[in-house]
């Protein structure tokens, strides 16, 4: 797998320019702990004024259990990052990538929800617009030089279980006793 990886990130590298490199933090910054909070709080937000209480437990399993994962899993794999690579620095272990869990995690939320919610004239242009922002910014984080490809695909990986958990939670057979009254 390392050869790979290192192929890959010699692709992307190989693709670099300036005009480039900017649009492509812009889009690794989508997923930054700092915006991946904001949104996660006016989602929640947005679930308790609809009146959703159950969305505002699954977006925090699917965003906090994410979080935590890639957390433990970088304190127990230490694995470097490809510094000569990168243009810029990032202070933590490189697997798996956090940025690609939380895209998955919060953007795949928010798309899932859309996805299965009724008619609305923005639903495919939402659709379109979160499934291509999940791409890029693994895009980004292997053309900015701070992840290995396998780094982005286990961060991926990460945030697909906890979405899959937090959806598998909702269809519990609790909530629907909790919200007729029967418990």
């Amino acid at each position: 797998m390392q050869s790979i990886d290192q192929s890959v990130l010699n692709f992307f590298i190989s693709l670099r320019v300036e005009w480039l490199s900017f649009i492509f933090l812009i889009i690794t910054y989508s997923a930054s702990y700092v915006v991946i909070s904001g949104v996660t709080a006016l989602s929640a937000l947005s679930f308790y004024i609809h009146k959703h209480y159950l969305r505002i437990l699954t977006l925090l399993v699917s965003v906090l259990g994410s979080a935590i994962t890639v957390f433990l899993l970088k304190n127990i794999f230490y694995r470097a990052r490809p510094l000569t690579e990168a243009l810029y620095l990032e202070s933590t272990y490189s697997f798996p990538s956090g940025h690609a869990a939380m895209a998955m995690a919060l953007y795949g939320f928010i798309f899932y929800t859309i996805w299965t919610h009724q008619r609305h004239h923005l639903k495919n242009p939402f659709i379109l617009f979160l499934g291509t922002l999940i791409i890029l910014v693994g895009v980004s984080r292997l053309y900015l030089g701070v992840h290995y490809l396998s780094d982005v695909l286990a961060g991926y990986a990460i945030g697909l279980l906890w979405l899959w958990i937090s959806h598998s939670i909702s269809k519990l057979k609790i909530w629907q006793l909790l919200d007729s009254g029967h418990l």
